[in-house]
């Protein structure tokens, strides 16, 4: 009786061990794949808006563009790969950061999810404050195997 319940509790207490270890581990959210366009004000009026294409395999190209209040705009874009691990999404510009940045999400409206940032090595005041909306305008194009087939 005492072996039974010893063999029960060791495969309790591995199997709780083991699911533990799979929440941990990172994973692609299949509902974050796709074309998505975002948008972010900053307090002096800077306007931010994107074009982020997140791919299955992990990787992501954000097309920028900051708007000033004077109306000058910079285009730039970044790459570099996502994931989600402990219910925090992570994204990693190669090769320019060194720790990836970390959000909160959630999805409310219809192919539309929101963000709140909870750690970066580039933003140290106001994090809390960082959060923004993507809604998805289009599938992520099909992977590219190769050249040949």
């Amino acid at each position: 009786m005492k072996l039974g319940f010893l063999v029960l509790l060791a495969i309790n207490v591995l199997g709780c061990n083991a699911i533990t270890v799979a929440n941990q581990s990172p994973f692609i959210e299949a509902k974050l794949i796709g074309v998505w366009k975002g948008e972010h004000t900053e307090q002096g009026g800077t306007i931010k808006s994107w074009i982020q294409t997140r791919n299955a395999d992990g990787t992501y190209t954000i097309e920028f563009s900051f708007t000033e209040p004077d109306e000058t705009t910079k285009n730039f874009t970044e790459s570099g790969r996502w994931w989600v691990q402990n219910d925090l999404f992570y994204e990693i510009a190669l090769p320019d950061m060194a720790q990836p940045d970390k959000y909160k999400y959630s999805f409310g409206e219809k192919e539309c999810v929101h963000f709140v940032l909870v750690e970066s090595n580039a933003l140290t005041e106001g994090i809390d404050a960082y959060s923004f909306r993507e809604c998805l305008i289009a599938d992520s194009p099909p992977a590219s195997i190769g050249s040949s087939i």
